[in-house]
């Protein structure tokens, strides 16, 4: 994919035709938005405007014709989370925001794309009264979790595109500068605080407030997940110990992955703990 990064810096034109081409494209809209990113990431907001305008055509046409606006959702987040790491340089503000950006389309998602919501509920409770013994839950409730999903959905694929985006720049202007970015990313205190305030709510008050709880989730679970890349890397252990880790966490921790990885995420906030664990020693003899 670097040889698209390439082609798509050397002028607007090229960027514009490939936003637009990965638009129409099913299921590519996220390669759409990492072209996005990249120009906004680069040259800025000015040049990423039209780049953005143009782009949303085919996805504001999937829209008219099919009722689904994710493609639209998700070249917008991204132009947003872009342009504030771009200003800030910081992935703990992108994943902040993503979370608030998940929770606020949740308001908008019944007027963006009702028809998909209904029709996906429909499909729901069809498979579900074919089941012997099961108990099918009530049209809202459904409609809500499917709102509430599709958000956090579109969320989750923006700042995935940016990390893609990222990755690209990384790689033409500066080699290895997102890993670097990846290993040290460590969350504030205070987002630390506000996203676990976000998931004690979601648990506590239950119903539509659960979209706080699984709006922040993910954007502990990354910084974690980044925690464990650091170590490993500092401790040079490399791609063994990675696919230890994650065989661990999906087939032995199963369910409880995330929440170690959530209170990972806390903790880490709190006591810094690559700081505290030193570099492998080099094997070289002072003798």
């Amino acid at each position: 994919m670097s040889g698209l990064a390439k082609w798509v810096m050397k002028k607007r034109l090229n960027a514009i035709i490939g936003v637009m081409v990965f638009g129409l494209i099913p299921m590519m809209f996220w390669l759409a938005a990492a072209i996005l990113g990249l120009v906004v990431l680069r040259k800025g907001v000015r040049e990423g405007i039209p780049v953005l305008a143009w782009g949303c055509l085919p996805a504001l046409v999937l829209w008219v014709l099919q009722g689904d606006a994710t493609a639209l959702m998700v070249l917008v987040n991204v132009m947003l989370l872009s342009y504030l790491l771009r200003s800030m340089s910081s992935w703990s503000w992108v994943l902040l925001t993503g979370s608030f950006i998940a929770v606020i389309s949740t308001l908008i998602q019944p007027l963006l794309m009702e028809d998909v919501l209904n029709l996906a509920v429909g499909l729901v409770q069809k498979v579900l009264s074919s089941e012997e013994g099961v108990d099918v839950p009530d049209r809202d409730l459904i409609f809500n979790q499917a709102v509430v999903a599709i958000s956090i959905f579109q969320s989750v694929i923006a700042v995935i595109s940016l990390f893609l985006a990222r990755k690209w720049q990384a790689g033409l202007y500066n080699p290895g500068g997102l890993r670097t970015e990846f290993h040290q990313l460590r969350l504030p205190v205070s987002f630390s605080l506000v996203l676990g305030g976000m998931i004690l709510i979601g648990e506590s008050l239950g119903g539509s407030f659960t979209v706080f709880s699984q709006a922040a989730i993910p954007a502990l679970v990354l910084p974690a997940l980044a925690l464990v890349h650091g170590v490993l890397a500092k401790k040079e252990i490399g791609v063994v110990g990675l696919v230890a880790f994650y065989l661990v966490g999906f087939f032995i921790l199963n369910v409880y992955f995330v929440n170690i990885l959530v209170m990972l995420c806390v903790i880490d906030s709190f006591v810094n703990i690559r700081s505290r664990i030193q570099d492998k020693p080099s094997n070289s003899s002072n003798g």
